[in-house]
């Protein structure tokens, strides 16, 4: 990133933007703005936009900012207060760097990119969906209904019975895919089942089951709370949940999480039409659930996950940011930080929006903080297409080669460092 400046001279400088009327270069998600600092003091900054309207900047988005003074470039990370035609107003950063040494700006990683490479026989999968339930996939109890033989034979027994209960029945796998829309995020982040007897009332309040796998309004009210939203939204966003559902001529609905040990890896969807008219029960509630256990076994002794019997192994890990060199991501095995060593080559699959990339990599920073692993990944071989498509979706504009000789925030390359082999 650079150098952090003291104290001392970050009020300098902050000074010195409001006195002399310092240009500002304002970078959101795939946002560019020119403006200027008009006030300041310990909790926030006032930024006067150019000409072009900053309002399309939601509150708490993360906005870059990047200067030149004193014969240096300079950058600073700040997240939205409110922005009002050409006025934006930001919290006052934590830090002010100088002396950029990055090739291109980091993005927090966007949601639905998939990144996974084979280490040494060892499958490593980052942003794998994982839950905080484990289910060890064991072998059902012997039941007509249930034939575990054929994971084909099992599935179409199963919507067969289905069809005559329900106005659609849908099993869902999250092979090469994520969790994007709310109903997946909630099964995935609290391992249990989303049940919506009706949409014209509320989430269940309570769960009828004693072993706790209904997801209840407290359980959403939770959910909501973890990422940020506040209190006097959350009621009307749940009920406005409810109401797009309707609007999408649903009645009654569930999804029942598939879960192989601590992975989530698919799940069942149901759900009554209006014209149906029906409530899912909770017996049918309790009929899904076990399936779910039955398929997840099927599909272990079936070689969905050959992936352990071919010794290898996977592994869940945020990717911090990402940008068009490179990507930072986290773990906490220790087994991983072992076998991931500084310079270590590796053949990363980037997929971005069903796109999948091969890029050639390699491990250039790694380090730890309180027991969680960090590794930076340069990107070494990508083709001209497939950087220009990368380039695009981070930055939301096409790649001109005069960014070939500027550095993040148009600041020169770095001086040259060699060193004796």
């Amino acid at each position: 990133m650079g150098t952090q400046v003291g104290r001392i001279e970050k009020e300098f400088v902050f000074k010195s933007l409001i006195d002399n009327r310092i240009p500002l270069e304002l970078h959101g998600h795939q946002k560019e703005f020119k403006g200027t600092i008009v006030e300041a003091d310990d909790e926030k900054i006032t930024i006067q936009g150019e000409s072009e309207s900053m309002d399309i900047l939601r509150e708490k988005e993360q906005v870059r900012v990047f200067f030149y003074f004193k014969n240096n470039y300079h950058t600073f990370n700040s997240a939205v207060i409110k922005a009002e035609s050409n006025t934006l107003i930001l919290k006052h950063p934590e830090g002010v760097y100088k002396n950029l040494q990055r090739k291109y700006e980091r993005i927090k990683m966007p949601e639905g990119i998939e990144v996974y490479f084979t280490l040494k026989g060892k499958k490593i999968e980052l942003n794998f969906p994982k839950t905080p339930v484990f289910q060890n996939a064991e072998r059902p109890e012997v039941s007509e209904h249930f034939d575990t033989s054929k994971i084909s034979t099992l599935i179409m027994s199963f919507r067969k019975k289905m069809a005559v209960i329900v106005s659609e029945n849908k099993i869902m796998m999250f092979r090469d895919k994520l969790p994007k829309n709310f109903d997946e995020k909630v099964i995935t982040e609290t391992g249990k089942i989303l049940w919506i007897p009706s949409t014209e009332d509320e989430f269940p309040i309570t769960d009828p089951f004693p072993d706790e796998r209904i997801v209840t309004k407290r359980d959403l009210i939770k959910y909501e709370e973890n990422r940020g939203t506040p209190p006097y939204i959350i009621t009307s966003k749940l009920g406005n949940i409810l109401y797009e559902k309707t609007k999408r001529d649903i009645f009654s609905e569930l999804f029942v999480p598939i879960i192989y040990n601590e992975y989530i890896v698919g799940y069942i969807h149901l759900y009554n039409s209006r014209e149906n008219k029906k409530r899912i029960t909770e017996n049918l509630v309790d009929y899904v659930y076990q399936f779910a256990k039955v398929l997840a076994y099927s599909l272990k002794i079936n070689g969905y996950f050959k992936a352990e019997t071919m010794g290898e192994k996977r592994f869940e890990a945020p990717v911090i940011d990402m940008s068009a060199s490179g990507i930072l991501f986290s773990h906490s095995s220790p087994e991983l930080a072992k076998d991931l060593l500084l310079h270590t080559d590796l053949e990363l699959s980037v997929i971005i929006n069903n796109r999948k990339l091969l890029i050639g990599s390699r491990i250039m920073r790694k380090f730890k903080d309180n027991d969680i692993y960090f590794f930076g990944v340069q990107f070494l071989r990508v083709t001209p297409e497939d950087f220009r498509f990368i380039f695009e979706f981070l930055y939301g504009k096409p790649f001109m080669s005069e960014y070939d000789n500027v550095w993040e925030g148009g600041a020169p390359p770095p001086p040259l460092e060699i060193f004796d082999k």
